[in-house]
């Protein structure tokens, strides 16, 4: 079946059928995720990966730039000790608390004695009172390195520990804290697992309709497909499988955007946050660096939690800032996934997976 005939359903304009026909020519060339996720370069992911020895079936290209945009404009913001010394943007009293900051979270004694002493109080008033953090400083910390949602008040131990891990991270590849997967980072990430099972010993069963999962009295499960039964002490699912599961509250709005142009950069990849007094919207960017999109072109990603009704003028916001004038869509998808509640289907022996959530990194 023809590609355009298969989106037929979204009743596409004739200017955008035009648009995707030149797009399909070079279509080999694009990887469009769906739910992009980043990996902290010190995070449970990467060490898993290392101590599977399947580092080889995997590429990561490190996230080089952080940006937050809000008041209608995007700065970027720097990372590493050595970025924050190099900054032009940053006066020198802005330097100093950010390396206080850092210097505090670095030091294992001075991060201890930070958490026992603030654990009752909100990490927010932490900030602004031990480090007089304000302004664009603060909302850097809080929604872009700690990502606090707008709104959302949490603990100085939990602010400390997402901020520990993210500073810890930094150095180990380079001078950032994140990892983004080459050729699409989530399918590149799950191939490589199948790879490790597969030479493992692992049976694949392929193109099978699953009928039905039973129980046995040998405590474990009957898988009935198509053509035969398949017993399994342990069952890993989607929620797909499942009759019980039903919506719950928690809805993430995303917005995919192919760009003519690049805008944050030619060779890069970069995450930023858009800030205003609607919410904190998450925002990756890449380009033809991660092998995901043809060169000269990039792909701008952006999700919030909230349904499309709710946040659609918001993620256009987000990246009409973070464009900037510099680039031009050339497709725009938005679209809502909603988490399902499998609590009653898990039991002993049956994991149920969960949906894509708000964060932006796979830990």
């Amino acid at each position: 079946m023809d590609t355009l005939q298969r989106l037929a359903p979204f009743e596409l304009s004739p200017e955008t059928t035009e648009k995707l026909q030149a797009m399909l020519k070079n279509d080999r060339s694009y990887m469009i995720e769906l739910v992009p996720k980043v990996v902290f370069c010190r995070g449970e992911l990467t060490e898993m990966l290392i101590s599977c020895e399947i580092g080889e079936y995997v590429q990561f290209k490190g996230v080089a730039h952080s940006y937050l945009a809000h008041n209608g404009t995007i700065e970027r913001i720097p990372e590493s000790k050595e970025d924050i010394f190099a900054s032009t943007s940053l006066s020198l009293i802005e330097k100093r608390k950010l390396m206080r900051l850092m210097t505090m979270v670095s030091d294992n004694t001075l991060y201890t004695h930070i958490l026992d002493k603030y654990s009752d109080t909100q990490f927010t008033q932490l900030l602004q009172d031990k480090f007089k953090l304000s302004g664009m400083l603060l909302d850097a910390v809080l929604y872009l390195i700690v990502r606090v949602n707008r709104g959302d008040t949490i603990s100085s131990r939990e602010g400390c520990e997402r901020l520990h891990k993210y500073v810890k991270s930094i150095g180990r590849y380079g001078r950032m804290a994140y990892l983004c997967g080459m050729y699409g980072g989530g399918s590149e990430i799950s191939q490589s697992f199948c790879r490790l099972c597969a030479v493992s010993g692992g049976t694949y069963i392929l193109n099978e309709k699953v009928a039905a999962i039973e129980s046995t009295a040998e405590n474990e499960f009957s898988v009935v497909l198509d053509h035969g039964t398949v017993r399994a002490k342990q069952i890993v699912m989607s929620p797909d499988y499942t009759s019980t599961a039903v919506p719950k509250d928690q809805i993430v709005s995303r917005a995919i955007c192919i760009l003519d142009n690049t805008c944050l950069g030619d060779d890069t990849t970069a995450l930023a946050s858009y800030v205003d007094d609607s919410g904190v919207v998450s925002l990756l960017y890449v380009t033809h660096s991660t092998m995901t999109v043809p060169s000269g072109q990039s792909i701008l990603y952006a999700w919030v939690e909230g349904s499309l009704e709710e946040t659609r003028s918001l993620l256009t916001s987000a990246v009409q800032t973070t464009i900037d004038s510099k680039a031009s869509p050339l497709l725009s998808i938005f679209m809502e996934s909603h988490e399902l509640d499998v609590s009653e289907t898990e039991s002993q022996g049956i994991i149920v997976t969960r949906a894509p959530d708000a964060t932006v990194d796979l830990d």
